[in-house]
């Protein structure tokens, strides 16, 4: 039996699934939802499915087994809500929200349901990051650093904080999410921003996100880490480094490299990590197990809590617990 999926939220992210569930024989499309519905028809027209601008009418004339939420941060609008009510498990694309009680209710509201959910930190389905975190048992580690090095990405929502709440909650949160997965729970963050560069760049666009941002965090174990973010350079680079004694490791995109000083080793992940992402997410819903997810809501609002109290910590000018 196929599972039959609908998709809230028709733009690229939305696209890089598609084309990953498209290959797995035991999935079916049967509605597309949009606000501007040439967008879903778009997709309709490639994959199948009736075509809606009201995730709302789809719920109410459709029927489906699991639902993907891929919708910009400021575009939550119920639709969470309305998959537990409606006991329809769901992938929701980071982050989670832009509001954080909001977020902690669906958390409680998918903790009471039970409902499988997943959320798209993909990085953690790289082999590779498997294999650090086996290592990483037998490390005494003592600190890690995170960077998230990119661009002005556009010129739209994602440059204004209110709708899409800045380069660390709507970007650097997989290098975040990486940090916490392979060193654990952060306990504090204390941060610092930098603004006055790209605003007088992009001021006809609205632009009133930080240029700059360097997150002190402490974690649960003791480990401390930093992260630094920025909007400043004119490509990409986002890694994870973690030190402890005798041995520096480094996660970067499909690479990991153990370093022990007289002996270095790097290790490549083949796998495409969206397409483990889909397929786990589709077992558990056909199996009704959640096993399969390594990040569900529950834990991707512990990642989106970090960000968001990070920004508050910038503002404020103090150290925030988590």
């Amino acid at each position: 039996m196929k599972v039959r999926i609908a998709f809230i939220g028709c733009g690229g992210i939305a696209g890089a699934h598609l084309s990953r569930l498209s290959e797995l024989e035991d999935v079916e499309f049967v509605a597309f939802c949009d606000p501007v519905e040439e967008k879903a028809a778009n997709y309709a027209k490639i994959y199948g499915g009736n075509v809606y601008g009201d995730f709302r009418i789809m719920f109410e004339k459709e029927k489906f087994d699991a639902c993907y939420i891929c919708v910009p941060p400021f575009a939550h609008e119920g639709q969470e809500e309305l998959c537990i009510e409606n006991q329809i498990p769901f992938l929701v694309e980071k982050p989670v929200h832009i509001d954080l009680e909001k977020g902690r209710k669906i958390a409680e509201k998918v903790k009471e349901s039970k409902i499988i959910t997943s959320v798209g930190y993909v990085l953690r389905y790289f082999d590779i990051v498997e294999q650090a975190r086996e290592i990483i048992k037998n490390e005494k580690i003592a600190i890690t650093r995170g960077i998230y090095y990119g661009q002005v990405p556009n010129t739209g929502w994602l440059i204004k904080k209110q709708l899409s709440g800045g380069q660390l909650i709507e970007q650097a949160t997989h290098t975040v999410d990486m940090m916490r997965y392979l060193v654990g729970e952060v306990e504090e963050v204390f941060a610092y921003k930098f603004e006055g560069i790209n605003n007088k760049i992009y001021s006809e666009y609205g632009y009133d996100v930080e240029d700059a941002s360097s997150v002190l965090m402490k974690f649960d174990n003791g480990v401390i880490g930093n992260l630094t973010c920025t909007w400043l350079w004119s490509g990409y680079n986002s890694s994870v480094e973690i030190v402890g004694k005798d041995v520096i490791m480094t996660h970067q995109g499909n690479y990991l490299t153990i370093d022990r000083g007289d002996k270095k080793e790097t290790f490549i992940s083949n796998l495409d990590p969206m397409l483990e992402e889909d397929k786990a997410f589709i077992k558990a819903v056909r199996e009704n197990n959640p096993a399969y997810i390594k990040s569900d809501y529950i834990d991707g609002f512990k990642t989106f809590e970090i960000t968001i109290k990070s920004n508050y910590s910038m503002n404020e000018g103090r150290p925030v617990k988590i």
